[in-house]
């Protein structure tokens, strides 16, 4: 189940020194030595075919929140909806972003929000009739429902629909190309004065709304809507390999 502030873990490696692997160097007990007395070092023998120095490839790290190019229209549309919350949640705890930066932040996303959750909605397969109310309304309807008094506050400092789908396009390509270990997910510099007008609008939306994190209306984790994550889960792997797949 989504929490209200989803929590990303950065997996740890810890190599421990009994693990090492020596190098250059190797410890042995000649024939002979008696025992206690300082082991003889002797060179590790190098073959000669062996380069003096190896460049190994890595891989770089995976980019972008997975499942936004799913097939299946519901996956995707969900892929963009967990992905939007986890950056919010994210740059909520760990961006260290002043009350109006956040605020710019959310109505950046809030055009896109309101998007997938339309798409969702759209998408709902009728095996799930059962559940749609429940996920409509109660599960993702809280946050669609701000994004939504986010956009009025956006068309109110002058953003046009165009405007809006600007904001909608940019979010969804910062979302392709997130980096999961980013406190604060990038997003290409508004231009014209588009950037004044969210200026000017993170201002009115900070002093009007109750702040993302402390929303009391955006915990919805007793919410159960058990057919919909087995749904997810069996549908959308994706989802459940992104670490946002368990209880979406």
């Amino acid at each position: 189940m989504l929490a209200l502030l989803p929590t990303l873990l950065t997996p740890m490696v810890v190599a421990c020194a009994s693990d090492a692997t020596p190098t250059g160097r190797t410890t042995s007990v000649p024939p002979g030595v008696p025992p206690g007395e300082a082991p003889t070092q002797v060179p590790a023998p190098v073959p000669a075919h062996v380069p003096a120095t190896v460049v190994l490839s890595v891989d770089p790290a995976p980019t972008g929140v997975p499942g936004l190019d799913a097939v299946n229209p519901l996956c995707a549309a969900w892929a963009a909806y967990v992905g939007t919350l986890q950056a919010l949640g994210i740059a909520a705890s760990f961006g260290n972003l002043a009350g109006d930066q956040f605020a710019a932040l959310e109505l950046r996303a809030a055009p896109r929000l309101v998007d997938v959750t339309l798409a969702i909605d759209a998408a709902w397969p009728p095996e799930l009739a059962a559940e749609h109310d429940t996920v409509v309304e109660r599960r993702i309807g809280p946050f669609a429902r701000r994004a939504r008094h986010a956009v009025e506050v956006l068309t109110a400092a002058g953003f046009a629909a165009a405007d809006l789908g600007t904001l909608s396009s940019t979010w969804q390509t910062g979302l392709s190309t997130r980096d999961e270990d980013a406190p604060i997910i990038d997003l290409a510099p508004l231009g014209g004065d588009l950037q004044a007008k969210l200026d000017a609008a993170s201002a009115t939306y900070d002093a009007a709304v109750t702040p993302f994190p402390e929303d009391p209306s955006l915990v919805v984790d007793s919410v159960s809507t058990p057919e919909t994550d087995a749904y997810l889960a069996a549908n959308c792997p994706d989802l459940a390999s992104s670490g946002v797949g368990d209880a979406l």
